[in-house]
């Protein structure tokens, strides 16, 4: 031990305001006296053994093995009472049924599925004096990161007496577009009523004591980008090397195993651990067994048979995802999804929540508002609620703040005793749960504030009227993922409001004046709904300087027109019809579903999902042109005859819509566009055949509706030839 690295890590531990650490060194042992919680201390140091003997004010001098010892006793750290609070702030997870199930793949492709499996990863690889060990946890929206970390934070705080592992600091992004780890820290801290201060943790995550998990870490970014994220990390490594372990977990699109050691230099391959943990949605059977054990209202057997159910809990599907799973289990009955076949998930589960909120008003509300205007209000509510949170860049707000917002939302010339009820039901509605900091209410899941912050984007910017948050933040492609499906309900549920915003949103490159981040914003928002145009006359939207870029299902004809692009994220899209004129694309996330045209620029690298990434002009160029880049390019796979068949075309396009149930209807243009092509009852009777198309008739208004769903739509888009059904399917449309 050197007497500079003692003093550092020993000031954070001294009284501020107090004479400062003072160390005078003698051979090989050292002599320290400070002051701490206004008693004077001294210790005296082995610098070879690392024993230390300490006194402190009036109590008898104790004696500590280690440095490391010292930190962790009542004196310094008092790492008992950190676990005891810790435990006793995550009990709610405690409960076995409260658990989520996961599915997680690590970078070398070991298959994890509990708590215990991620636990062991940490530690285990034999540490030298200059060692950081980081497990990285990456994965879409809803997927279960944050819950994963609590429950490892709650398992070594529980245990902490019986079996002293490092406890785990969970630091939570909190909204914000900048923010300071060091104020996370402490924020963290406060949360556990912890008298430990942010600047000693380094010292004790240096020292093995602490794990800081950093989660959302791709929301700690500056307005020009992620350079704060790197360099706060960058140093936060440096100074914990020897004993530390960090945990970061943030969206797949963001974060992953080679970015990370691309981008933070002092990483070091092969010298620091690396652990890459990609999470994944559980599997069907370990979701159902999941929910029926679920005490509120538990699903049975005959709940998951009813087909509008049965296409939810399929695998790969989306209403997977532990934050969907647990709208299920908590706020709707299986009884009230039967018969319902909607496009898309999420307006699904939120409109069913919404209808049962509505109807728990109570008898003097329901007196005054019918349940179409209560319904309309809990809407209007939600979306402000959103609004204000993005608006002040903040995942929370006061209780009482939410009660004012629930009263602007009202209807005027109501009775005072009426506005009262709705002010005191608004803030435990079952979208809100209670914050870490005690009278703040927060979005039971960031997935349902970021649904309803999109359909406020789409009616304000058709108004006229750019949000604050459009204006000054980062739209992620968190964000814009669920933004995609929003977009292309609202073009079916009510197209000329759509009109409006795309409208808006395309001419913004030439009209919009703001020095802010707005234009990078509209040029996103332009983008994420292009799938959703109905094509008409020649589409072109021009000059979009764009951060993070996501495109979803199917392009219409249309030019792009000098598009400067960071990141953009196009998993199973088809861009074949779109025609690129100058600009360029820096990085693409892309999967081997995707389809471009011969004009789509040269990306800088290519990144897919299992953690790959394609560099080089030649193997980025390769990797591309089978997907449509290379107009010449001839297959070599054997699939070349099947991708020329308008039956394979048709298939594909049906695949790359995003919705559950496909319907004819004169609104929705994408389904009929499939459903009414001439080779349509050809390629169902092959699907069905293959067990991959469920067809539902409903009656409604007097005449019966025909309802189609595709199973295992990603397995189709990837031509996974392995699966057995998948393989003879592409072999019936070949001969047919």
């Amino acid at each position: 031990m050197k007497k500079q690295d003692l003093l550092t890590q020993l000031i954070p531990f001294g009284d501020i305001g107090e004479e400062p650490v003072k160390i005078t060194e003698q051979g090989d042992k050292f002599t320290v006296k400070m002051i701490r919680d206004g008693k004077p201390m001294k210790l005296s140091v082995d610098g070879v053994s690392g024993k230390i003997q300490c006194t402190w004010g009036s109590f008898p001098a104790r004696g500590f093995a280690s440095f490391s010892a010292l930190l962790a006793s009542e004196i310094f750290a008092n790492l008992k009472r950190w676990g005891d609070a810790q435990a006793l702030l995550l009990r709610e997870l405690d409960a076995p049924d409260k658990l989520l199930p996961f599915q997680g793949t690590t970078h070398d492709k070991k298959q994890l599925s509990s708590v215990d499996e991620i636990d062991s990863l940490l530690g285990g690889v034999a540490r030298s004096e200059d060692f950081t060990e980081i497990l990285l946890i990456d994965g879409p929206a809803g997927i279960g990161k944050t819950s994963l970390i609590e429950q490892l934070a709650l398992k070594r705080a529980s245990a902490y007496k019986t079996a002293a592992r490092p406890l785990i600091l969970h630091v939570k992004s909190r909204g914000r577009v900048l923010s300071n780890l060091q104020d996370l820290m402490a924020f963290s801290l406060q949360t556990i009523r912890s008298q430990i201060t942010y600047d000693q943790i380094p010292v004790l995550a240096k020292h093995g004591l602490v794990v800081i998990a950093i989660d959302g870490f791709d929301e700690l970014a500056d307005p020009n980008g992620y350079e704060m994220a790197w360099a706060q990390l960058s140093d936060l490594i440096a100074f914990i090397r020897g004993k530390g372990t960090l945990i970061l977990a943030g969206r797949d699109t963001f974060i992953n195993r080679s970015r990370l050691l691309e981008d933070v230099e002092v990483l070091r391959e092969g010298k620091d651990s690396v652990i890459g943990l990609t999470l994944g949605p559980p599997l069907p059977d370990q979701a159902k067994a999941w929910l029926a054990k679920q005490p509120k209202h538990p699903w049975t057997q005959e709940n998951f048979e009813i087909p509008s159910i049965a296409v939810l809990l399929e695998r790969g599907s989306f209403a997977l995802r532990p934050v969907f799973l647990r709208i299920l289990a908590k706020h709707i009955k299986p009884k009230e999804l039967e018969g319902k076949h909607e496009r898309y998930l999420t307006p699904l589960l939120v409109n069913e929540m919404i209808r049962r909120e509505a109807g728990l008003f109570g008898k003097p509300i329901n007196a005054v508002l019918n349940e179409s205007q209560r319904e309309g209000f809990l809407n209007s509510f939600l979306c402000e609620t959103a609004r204000q949170m993005a608006d002040s860049q903040v995942e929370a707000l006061d209780a009482s703040e939410v009660a004012w917002i629930s009263e602007a939302a009202l209807e005027e010339g109501l009775p005072s005793e009426v506005v009262a009820l709705i002010r005191n039901r608004a803030g435990v509605v079952a979208f809100f749960v209670n914050d870490e900091r005690n009278g703040y209410k927060t979005f039971l899941h960031s997935y349902l504030m970021n649904y309803f912050l999109a359909l406020v984007v789409v009616d304000a910017i058709g108004r006229g009227d750019i949000p604050k948050f459009v204006r000054r933040n980062l739209l992620g492609s968190e964000f814009l993922s669920v933004f995609c499906d929003v977009v292309a309900e609202a073009a079916v549920a009510d197209k000329a409001k759509f009109d409006r915003f795309f409208e808006k949103a395309a001419a913004s490159s030439l009209s919009y004046t703001s020095v802010d981040r707005g234009l990078r914003n509209l040029g996103a928002l332009a983008l994420a709904a292009l799938s959703a145009v109905i094509p008409g006359e020649e589409l072109i939207l021009r000059e979009f300087s764009i951060d993070d870029g996501v495109i979803r299902g199917i392009c219409p004809d249309c030019v792009l027109e000098n598009f400067e692009i960071s990141q953009l994220d196009i998993r199973g899209a088809d861009l074949s019809s779109v025609t690129w004129t100058g600009g360029a694309i820096s990085g693409v996330i892309a999967d081997s579903a995707i389809r471009v045209s011969p004009s789509f620029p040269l990306p800088t690298k290519i990144s897919l999902a299992d953690d790959t990434e394609i560099i080089g002009a030649e193997a980025v160029s390769s990797w591309l042109a089978s997907r449509g880049r290379d107009a010449e390019y001839v297959d070599q796979t054997g699939l070349a005859t099947l991708r020329s068949k308008p039956l394979y075309l048709l298939l594909m396009r049906a695949a790359r819509l995003r919705q559950y149930w496909l319907r004819a209807e004169a609104d929705d243009f994408q389904a009929s566009k499939i459903l009414n092509d001439r080779d349509w009852p050809e390629l169902a009777k092959i699907l069905v055949e293959r067990d991959l198309l469920r067809e539902e008739i409903r009656q409604a208004s007097g005449r019966s509706s025909k309802f189609f769903h595709i199973k295992h739509r990603e397995s189709i888009l990837s031509e996974s030839v392995e699966i057995e059904a998948l393989a003879g399917l592409f072999e019936d449309i070949r001969k047919s």
